[in-house]
């Protein structure tokens, strides 16, 4: 009876942090989801960079990202975790004022990519803590659907509001939103007292066998970030050929998979995650093989459609599995997640240098996301 009580009162007075984790998150993701869609096409449209660029633009961060990944754990460690997420704020409205200014003063791709990697270094390596920390195993499932279905809620107006402003009033106006926005959600994980949690990290650990177990199933969790990041805004803008459109196909994908990533990750407590990822592991790679098919605007939309219900029902399962297996070492295991996220990243980005080819792109996603049936 009183395990009862607890369960029913845990549901109307959830932990302070995490509410705030919740708020945070939605915030920053607001934030970046008004310009981060079209990062690749400012560059590639707006300012006329080739794609091999573009793409040797997304290479570079995701080396810096790896590369200062243990350096943001030790500065975890040290000086807190909400300090990690802080830092992170100045570097990425260095990396927006600077992509603003590119067209004036002809700043090297490499340092605005730098400042990028570096800001999602210390961004993750505090968040993933902050959460591990906050979140609770028994309701995992739920609690990180609840993250990321009030992120991916809150990102769902980005694109189409970013898509607008761009049309209507040039980049200036998303630069200037973002920034201010960036600010705010750092601000609210501050709004309860750090409470400084001393975080063994060693360097050691990356050569450490045991740590790699999950390396492949990492290097196609990066894979998947950029293939919807990157290769596909690029490669369904060369078919809508207009912001709006791209804005749209944004709002779509996000309203779909945060609805199933809410319901899915509370279901999924009380179910066999493994399972469900199982399940859904084959349609979720089939989604990105129709991607590379598509033609015509109604394919765009209808692959869209498809691919948000696979990724819906798949991502709290998958995110909340991660997590769980986070317990013994959090610091150790969220620098070698971070690190193999960034080789797949990377072996994304080279393949389609190589292959010439942003339909192969999604492709070689395809095949990489089977590799979610290893972990």
């Amino acid at each position: 009876m009183h395990h009862h009580n607890e369960n029913f009162l845990w549901r109307f007075f959830p932990h302070k942090e995490l509410t705030q984790v919740y708020i945070s998150s939605a915030i920053r993701n607001f934030a970046i989801s008004l310009i981060s869609l079209f990062v690749p096409l400012y560059l590639y449209k707006e300012l006329g960079y080739p794609l091999e660029q573009v793409l040797y633009f997304f290479i570079f961060y995701a080396v810096v990202f790896a590369i200062l990944s243990p350096l943001a754990a030790k500065f975890s460690a040290r000086y807190g975790l909400k300090h990690a997420v802080l830092v992170s704020v100045p570097l990425y409205l260095l990396f927006v004022l600077l992509l603003y200014f590119l067209p004036v003063v002809k700043i090297p791709l490499m340092v605005i990519s730098g400042l990028l990697g570096a800001s999602q270094a210390f961004y993750w390596m505090g968040m993933h803590l902050v959460f591990t920390r906050a979140s609770d195993h028994k309701h995992r499932g739920e609690e990180f659907g609840k993250r990321k279905s009030v992120s991916i809620l809150a990102a769902m107006f980005g694109p189409l509001i970013g898509g607008i402003l761009i049309k209507y009033t040039g980049f200036k106006s998303v630069f200037i939103l973002t920034s201010l926005l960036l600010f705010s959600s750092a601000l609210f994980l501050f709004l309860s007292k750090e409470n400084h949690v001393r975080y063994h990290f060693s360097i050691r650990s990356l050569i450490d066998k045991r740590q790699w177990r999950n390396a492949l199933f990492f290097t196609a969790r990066g894979s998947q970030v950029i293939a919807s990041g990157v290769i596909w805004p690029m490669f369904i803008f060369l078919i809508l050929d207009d912001y709006l459109s791209l804005g749209l196909v944004g709002f779509f994908l996000s309203g779909i998979s945060a609805v199933l990533v809410f319901f899915i990750g509370k279901y999924s407590d009380h179910y066999s995650k493994r399972k469900i990822v199982r399940w859904v592991a084959g349609f979720e790679s089939v989604s990105w093989f129709i991607r590379a098919a598509v033609t015509t605007v109604g394919h765009v939309f209808g692959a869209t459609i498809f691919g948000a219900f696979t990724f819906g029902v798949i991502e709290a399962p998958l995110g909340a599995m991660e997590y769980d297996k986070a317990k013994e070492n959090p610091a150790n295991y969220f620098v070698n997640r971070e690190i193999f996220l960034c080789f797949g990243r990377i072996l994304l980005l080279i393949f389609v240098l190589m292959a010439d080819s942003l339909s192969g792109g999604l492709i070689f996603n395809g095949f990489a996301n089977l590799m979610v049936l290893l972990f």
